[in-house]
């Protein structure tokens, strides 16, 4: 349901593209078709894209308001871009490459109507073949990022710890609060940004929504999860773009927070995790390269397992990422 020429919608959908446009497009179909109770106004957020994505918009999308950026100035910039034309009261953070469902825009809208103390909610993510996606979590602590890294969080003996003590390992399957929640499909009060303000332009991409929910708690408003709500997320279409540079960027942002939030004994134990994982991981990336040498192609699986990244990009740009992850700034 788009909302009518005069009147305030009730929510502020922004959306920011980066050469996604068929994917954008197919957002904003989904977002048009399945969203029948909830009054909307939609603010695509281009940044920089060459792929034809604000011609599309233009021609098919003209209800649509555009803000065409001249270069790509990040996640966090474009979105504040959009929180600054919104006119509704909540705005949701909508990824590109997501797929509205019936009960994706009405369910946020159900828990901040009737929990005034919620600055933000998310909803329950769902992979393209519907699985389930992990779309919530504790705020950043060291066990939690040391059982994801290191991929200890694989081993079945270490489940039930995890599903007890985080809530990403756990089912996702009731409404509860959150440390943060993933930033691909949230909404968030208007109040909320005039408190604390929008996104630190500081993350370029990844962790500036862990920052941001963050500092809602910290101003006293509570962060929520709900299932109620779901979304279809492709995840990482965008940074498929440049997936040599994906690795590096999660744990810069990763880094950030950390300086930003914590005293340096977790800064240094976040420090020493890094190096322990880069270490490890460009090692077993150098044996992917020798095995390919000698004629042994690693399988997709292997591959993402080693690297921590599903596109396969090429055994000497892996070595140069992790590289890099290994010299970052503490």
């Amino acid at each position: 349901m788009a909302e009518p020429e005069s009147g305030t919608p009730t929510v502020s959908v922004v959306i920011v593209n980066w050469n996604t446009r068929d994917l954008l497009d197919q957002a904003l179909e989904s977002l048009h078709a399945q969203t029948r109770t909830v009054t909307f106004e939609t603010i695509v957020v281009d940044n920089g894209s060459t792929d034809g994505s604000v011609d599309l918009v233009r021609q098919k999308w003209p209800g649509v308001r555009l803000h065409p950026l001249p270069e790509n100035y990040g996640f966090a910039v474009a979105n504040n871009v959009g929180f600054a034309d919104a006119k509704a009261g909540y705005i949701l953070l909508l990824n590109s490459d997501t797929i509205v469902l019936p009960t994706t825009l009405s369910g946020l809208v159900d828990v901040l109507d009737q929990r005034p103390d919620v600055g933000c909610v998310g909803a329950r993510h769902l992979n393209g073949d519907g699985s389930l996606q992990r779309s919530i979590d504790a705020t950043p602590n060291l066990v939690n990022d040391f059982f994801f890294n290191s991929e200890l969080h694989r081993l079945r003996v270490f489940h039930g710890f995890l599903q007890r003590n985080n809530p990403w390992w756990g089912p996702h399957d009731r409404q509860r609060p959150a440390g943060w929640v993933n930033g691909a499909c949230m909404m968030v009060r208007r109040q909320v940004i005039d408190q604390i303000g929008g996104l630190d332009e500081a993350f370029f991409i990844y962790a500036e929504e862990v920052d941001w929910c963050y500092r809602m708690g910290r101003a006293g408003w509570v962060v929520w999860f709900t299932p109620d709500a779901e979304v279809i997320h492709l995840g990482g279409q965008a940074m498929n773009n440049a997936a040599h540079r994906r690795v590096v960027l999660k744990y810069k942002g990763w880094l950030r927070f950390y300086r930003k939030h914590y005293g340096w004994p977790r800064r240094l134990g976040l420090r020493l995790l890094i190096t322990f994982i880069s270490v490890t991981r460009l090692a077993f990336i150098a044996l992917l390269g020798l095995g390919s040498l000698l004629g042994i192609k690693p399988r997709p699986r292997v591959w993402e397992l080693v690297t921590q990244e599903s596109v396969m990009t090429g055994v000497p740009t892996m070595l140069r990422a992790w590289w890099r992850v290994l010299l970052l700034r503490a």
